[in-house]
Order: C-alpha cells, then sequence, then structure tokens
C-alpha cells in the first residue's frame, strides 16, 4: 500500500495538464516557479546563506564545523572531527532544529537530532540557516529554526570535472571528485569523496593529576559516499531526482579524567536517501510533488553490540493558487511511514499533515500565515499555526519583522521504546513562540557600506524533554517547563578598495534558557550547555584572484547537566585562498590554520577538542 501512495503522488499532477486551455494565466516570475516552498513561505524569516568564500575555506570540514565559525547557533562535538556533532539555535534543544536536504527532513527518527558530523560543509553549494523557523510550516520539532541544504541547478551550457585534496594536522585528509553538467533543459552535478583522519591530537588533561599532556588513541575517522542531483526543465515541467549515499566508520576516543584515555568503542553510520519531485506552473496554479526514500544504520560495539535502523517513506504534495501576483494561497498534504528498529524495540507509525498557508506581498511588506494539523497512529498532535510579516517601513532602508506561533514535538521512537530507559508515557512537547526584528538593509557611507540586523525573541517549551542520567543509565524526562529568550545582533560592512572588497561582520547573541517549572528543584536554572554569550567577528578581504581572511568566536561558560561547569573559549582561526587557471584547467588553493592560539577548550565536558591545526587544499576543475 506505501509503494502504491509513493507512485500515486509522483504522478497524480500530470493528469491535470489537460485543463490548463481553460485557466486564466498570471504572469508569475520564474524563480517562483523553481523555488521551493519553505523558501516562499519563510521570505518574513531572518536567514543567513553561508557564502561561497566560506564554503571554499571550510569545504574539509563537517557542517558543524563550519556553522560554528559563521553563524549564530551553538554546537556540542563529542570530541575532533568526526564526533558526534548536533547544533541548537536560540537556546532550544538540537530536536528543535530541522535539518532538511532538498525540503526533505533528514532528522534521525530515533534520536530527533541530526547529528551534522555525517554532513561535509562542501557537499552544497547552498546552505541556508532560518532562524525560528515556523512547526506549521516545517513539522513537528522545528523550534529553534532550520537548516536548509540544497545543489541550486543552473541553466547554462558548461561541464567541468575536478578533483578537491585536501590534507590537514592530526593524519586527516580528504578528497572529492566532483563534475558536472548543464544546458537549458537539464542540470546535472555529481560527487564521490572520501576522508580519512587519525585525530591524534595532544591535549592538557586538567582533571588528571598534575594535568599532564596526553594524546587521544584509538580515535580514527573514515567517511566515503557520494551525492547526485538531477534537474531537468521540460517548458514549465520540472523533475527533480536526487541520491545521496553515505557511511562512517569512527572510533571514539576515551575522555579526559584520571589516567590515559582508553577506549574499544566503535561506531558506524550508514544512510541512504533519494527522492524524486515533479512542480509546474499551470496558469495561476503551481502545482508540486514529491516522494523520498530515507534508510539511516548505526552499529555501535564496546563489549557488546547495538544497532538501530530507520525507514522512512515521504510524500508530499502541494498545490499554490495565484489569486495576484501579489496575493498566493497554497495548500500541502503529507503522508509519511516510518519505522524504526533496535535491538529491543520494532515500531511502525504512519504520520499526515495538512498545511494552508497564505502570502501577501503588497509594496509595503510581506504577511504571511499558516496552518497545519497533523495525525499520527500513537500520538494527537494539536493544530499549528503561525503569523509572521515584514514591514518596509523606508522602503531599501528599514524593515520590521514581527512573528507569533506555536510549536509541538512528537517523542522520538528512542524516547519511547529504547530498553532501558525508554518511557511510554513521556508527554509531547508543545509551546508558543513570538519575535521581533528590525533590519538596516544598506546604508552608504564615505567609509563602505553598512547593514544591520537586531533581532528579540521568547519561546516556551511546556513538558519540555531532555535525556538526562538516572542512576545507571541514561533516560528521557519531562523537565517541565522551559523558557529560551533572548536576543541576535549582527553588523555587517563592505569596503571597496579599487576592485577589491574588504568585509566584515559582527555577530553577537544572548540568551538566556532556563527551567520555569515552579515545582521543580531546579525552577529558574540555567539549562545544560546554553552559553548566554556567543560572539562572532568574521573578515575577508577579497581580490580578483584572492582572499585572506580571519574568524574569531568565543562561547561563554555552560554547565553540563550534573551541574559542572564547562569553562567557555576563545578561538582564532586565519584562513586564505589563490585562484588561477591555464589553458587546460582552474586551480583554487585554500590554506587554513584553525585555532591559532592553540587553546585547550571542551564543548562538551570531559571531550578534548584539538589545539592548532593547519589545512591546505588544492582544488583542480577541468
Amino acid at each position: 500500500m506505501k509503494w502504491n501512495l509513493v507512485f500515486l503522488l509522483i504522478f497524480w499532477g500530470f493528469g491535470v495538464q489537460a485543463r490548463t486551455n481553460v485557466i486564466d494565466t498570471v504572469h508569475v516570475n520564474a524563480i517562483d516557479i523553481v523555488a521551493p516552498r519553505l523558501d516562499h513561505f519563510s521570505s518574513t524569516e531572518k536567514t543567513i546563506k553561508v557564502d561561497s568564500i566560506a564554503l571554499q575555506s571550510y569545504d574539509g570540514k563537517d557542517l558543524a564545523g563550519l556553522l560554528q565559525k559563521v553563524a549564530l547557533v551553538n554546537v556540542s562535538s563529542n570530541g575532533s572531527l568526526g564526533g558526534l556533532s548536533t547544533i541548537t539555535i536560540r537556546g532550544n534543544s538540537s530536536t528543535h532544529t530541522s535539518v532538511n536536504w532538498n525540503g526533505i527532513p533528514v532528522n534521525s527518527l530515533t534520536t530527533g537530532s541530526a547529528d551534522l558530523s555525517l554532513i561535509g560543509a562542501g557537499s552544497f553549494n547552498n546552505i541556508r540557516v532560518v532562524y525560528g523557523a515556523n512547526a506549521s510550516l516545517y513539522g513537528s520539532g522545528t523550534l529553534g529554526g532550520a537548516i536548509e541544504l540544497s545543489n541550486t541547478p543552473t541553466w547554462e551550457d558548461q561541464s567541468s570535472i575536478g578533483l578537491m585534496n585536501e590534507i590537514g594536522s592530526f593524519s586527516n585528509y580528504r578528497t572529492k571528485l566532483h563534475g558536472k553538467y548543464s544546458n537549458k533543459w537539464i542540470s546535472y552535478t555529481a560527487q564521490a569523496f572520501f576522508q580519512y583522519g587519525e585525530n591524534d591530537f595532544s591535549y592538557v588533561d586538567k582533571y588528571d593529576f598534575g594535568s599532564p599532556t596526553e594524546r587521544l588513541n584509538n580515535n580514527q575517522n573514515r567517511v566515503y559516499g557520494t551525492i547526485h542531483d538531477l534537474h531537468i526543465k521540460l517548458n514549465k515541467h520540472y523533475i527533480d531526482l536526487g541520491a545521496w549515499y553515505q557511511a562512517k566508520k569512527k572510533n571514539i576516543a576515551g575522555t579526559m579524567g584520571i589516567g590515559e584515555p582508553k577506549s574499544n568503542q566503535q561506531q558506524r553510520d550508514s544512510s541512504l536517501k533519494i527522492y524524486l519531485g515533479w512542480k509546474t506552473l499551470l496558469g495561476k496554479f503551481r502545482m508540486e510533488a514529491k516522494s523520498a526514500y530515507l534508510y539511516d544504520y548505526l552499529k555501535y560495539t564496546s563489549g557488546f553490540l547495538s544497532e538501530i535502523s530507520s525507514e522512512r517513506v515521504l510524500n508530499d504534495a502541494n498545490i499554490r493558487y495565484y489569486l495576484t501576483r501579489k496575493l498566493s494561497v497554497d495548500v500541502n498534504a503529507k503522508y509519511s511511514w516510518l519505522k524504526g528498529k533496535t535491538n529491543n524495540y520494532e515500531k511502525e507509525e504512519n504520520e499526515s499533515r495538512v498545511t494552508v498557508a497564505g502570502k501577501y506581498s503588497p509594496d509595503f511588506g510581506t504577511f504571511i500565515f499558516t496552518f497545519g494539523k497533523e495525525w499520527n497512529t500513537e500520538i494527537n498532535p494539536p493544530e499549528m499555526y503561525s503569523f509572521s510579516s515584514l514591514w518596509h517601513i523606508v522602503p531599501h532602508f528599514l524593515d520590521v519583522r514581527a512573528k507569533a506561533s506555536n510549536h509541538f514535538r512528537r517523542p522520538t521512537f528512542n524516547e519511547r521504546y529504547w530498553v532501558p530507559g525508554g518511557n511510554i508515557n513521556i508527554k509531547a512537547e508543545e509551546g508558543w513562540n513570538a519575535e521581533f526584528g528590525l533590519a538596516l538593509l544598506s546604508l552608504e557611507t564615505k567609509y563602505g557600506q553598512l547593514n544591520a540586523d537586531l533581532g528579540l525573541y521568547q519561546s516556551k517549551n511546556k513538558n519540555a524533554i531532555s535525556w538526562q542520567p538516572t542512576g545507571s543509565y541514561w533516560s528521557p524526562l519531562n523537565t517541565g517547563q522551559m523558557i529560551s529568550r533572548g536576543l541576535e545582533l549582527e553588523i555587517n560592512h563592505m569596503l571597496r578598495i579599487g576592485n577589491d572588497r574588504l568585509r566584515t561582520s559582527i555577530k553577537y547573541a544572548y540568551n538566556d534558557a532556563y527551567n520555569n517549572d515552579k515545582a521543580s528543584g531546579k525552577y529558574k536554572q540555567t539549562l545544560a550547555y546554553r552559553p548566554h554569550h556567543i560572539t562572532k567577528v568574521l573578515s575577508d578581504y577579497i581580490s580578483k584572484n584572492w582572499n585572506a581572511g580571519v574568524i574569531a568566536t568565543f562561547r561563554s561558560h555552560t554547565k553540563n547537566w550534573q551541574e559542572q561547569k564547562v569553562d567557555g573559549n576563545f578561538l582564532l582561526d586565519v584562513n586564505g585562498g589563490y585562484r588561477f587557471k591555464t589553458d587546460f584547467a582552474k586551480f583554487k588553493i585554500t590554506g587554513r590554520i584553525e585555532n591559532i592560539l592553540d587553546k585547550s577548550y571542551e564543548l562538551v565536558k570531559y571531550y578534548p577538542m584539538p589545539g592548532r591545526a593547519f589545512y591546505l587544499g588544492v582544488n583542480v576543475i577541468f
């Protein structure tokens, strides 16, 4: 039955083509045809896009390592490259951040979060962070924000093949074979990559007697995979096909503490993601259908064996009606089949949801309303809604945005069924959030161009869920009401020096996320791993053939779930690149020094992070 639904939704839209002769035409820009639905209804949100310079400089990093440098997010990592890495936005949990590949959610079905160490920073040319993304639009679990990944098609006559290699400290190297071909009706990109690292760096163990310098062992990391994106344009019909396979083998090193680090732990991850989509504009209707299959597998060994796998079939159909060029109404329907399997449980669920959205874009602003309702065979979610607006107070100079919405997150399979520790009676998370922001779009001075963004937000989460130690094992607990409030400030400056550019960004975030349950013994206590202050300064000098940059990041101290302090850190990176071409190829040479001050620090208690590290990369494109 599930496969019948897959094929039905894939081909459903083609049957309406015969009716186009009786539908009036609305002149809609071509970008509205190909633009993803999530982009269309996120235009009032604060959004940042990672620029190409950062993508080239940190091509060999994972996604967590990249976003830790360039975005106002908080990263938690269990050690060096390849260690479990998650991301939190605006003081919320990692399970409140939706990670999407071409509009398809890739968060783990069993844990609820996405391990960003499994995602290469250089695997996508379009990486966006949507702050405070709406749950009514993105679905269960979205509260802090969303991360969107894609490779944007081009419709120009071009073709290339390239080879990228990067070598770095601690015996790390990465190689990637990539190519693309496109013309007016087809756009295809492909890549295959392999990465290996010993990650045997030295660190000062401040938790051992005398704070000795020790070296990690059993910390090897091996990753390989391939990603393909095919886009076909036939008149106003667009067909999209994507495939992403990846595998990782990671030895898990011992933690800091008394004695040398010892461990025999090992984890293997593999995943397969494929999707097929179709979209078109027929008169006043923009129509889209998409189906995807996702498979994830994890094998953990440490004297015992633990295996976790999940399968998902996701189906999505969408109709948008343009009453005018400025007013559109959208109806989206989803159906998902979900299956989780581990050593101690095997469960299946069916889930469906309908979302209705409207967007009005007069000359003085943009106004978006969304309403969503989900149905699940095990849990009954509430209705979800949002209203967001963007007012052009002074056109092309000052914008004001405001938003209010609610959210919902169903407990994951592991939170309900894991043995030992799972809680079949655990309650779903519910709550609301609101935001107000000011955006200075462009201020021209004799000292350059300036723009800025200031945002204030607050969210309330009822029945917040967190895994905490309960005796000899960890268990998911409803920790009561949680409040997260704060502000974000970003100031960007660009100065033109002849044909060159000097870009500088200053980013600051203050957050206060705390337990708001008056009946709890932890009332008003700051939640674990939520720093109050994050500051990032990025500066790049960009010339025609070369660039040089510096990135400084600061994170204030945090505490773990046992109220033990995790010191803050100040990190400094420098990076550079040089580009030239010959008669037979283009060359891009990149280099960077991470943690140039060689600071010892942790993001997660007892897991050391690397000191000073050097990287050199060469990308040859034929």
